[in-house]
């Protein structure tokens, strides 16, 4: 982990980390919190520990919130409590289960890493928001540019929450050998269809997170 400067000019330390850094404390810290609160861990997570994992960080937690149609969530970053989260209320229908799961890991994310930079760059007697707050649009929940190394980051830790590393190499391992080959595999595939599919019915995410992280670790390939 490194503290650096932002390169967008927020008056923050830019939070950097090796993603296998960043893998290795998500399993940890979802794995620790199920061990506690529910019993053990088991996949896929259910989506009430996901909610309470957000209660734990933050200062208040809307899961209704009526949010524009392109915003699936905001945070509110404070310099001197921990941060309001606000979840679309349009996702608590159930045709948006995978949605709202990907969407409540990736407002984890920044509860979690980016809301204790706010509260220590700031005078404690300033109480509104810190500016900007933070809005999540759809089509960055999963994926982010690079160069918005916070909307990435939480994007990245999503996945790694929902899907961690160990069991997605475990899973496309046995798949691949399935024809005596190791990952990575080509994502146009049927081995890799296969990862796929295990991966979006033992998390329960969508085909579009299932791939992207995949991508990201290395076990499917675009070539």
């Amino acid at each position: 982990m490194k503290l650096l400067r932002d390169p967008l000019g927020r008056p923050i330390k830019r939070l950097y980390f090796k993603t296998e850094e960043l893998d290795e404390r998500c399993e940890r810290i979802v794995v620790d919190f199920m061990d506690l609160h529910a019993g053990g861990f088991k996949l896929p997570i259910p989506t009430d520990d996901l909610i309470r994992m957000i209660e734990a960080e933050a200062d208040d937690l809307d899961m209704y919130a009526e949010l524009p149609q392109e915003e699936d969530g905001h945070t509110d970053f404070f310099f001197d409590r921990k941060p309001r989260v606000l979840i679309a209320k349009r996702l608590s229908d159930p045709r948006y289960k995978n949605r709202l799961r990907t969407t409540l890991g990736h407002e984890y994310g920044h509860v979690w890493f980016h809301a204790p930079l706010w509260r220590k760059s700031g005078p404690e007697a300033q109480r509104q928001p810190a500016a900007p707050s933070w809005t999540c649009h759809r089509d960055t929940i999963v994926t982010a540019p690079e160069n918005d190394w916070m909307e990435w980051q939480a994007a990245y830790i999503s996945g790694a929450l929902l899907m961690p590393r160990s069991y997605l190499q475990l899973w496309a391992g046995e798949i691949a050998m399935r024809e005596a080959k190791q990952p990575p595999l080509s994502i146009d595939s049927d081995l890799a269809r296969a990862v796929v599919a295990r991966i979006m019915r033992r998390c329960q995410v969508s085909e579009q997170a299932a791939r992207v992280r995949l991508l990201r670790l290395g076990l499917l390939t675009e070539s």
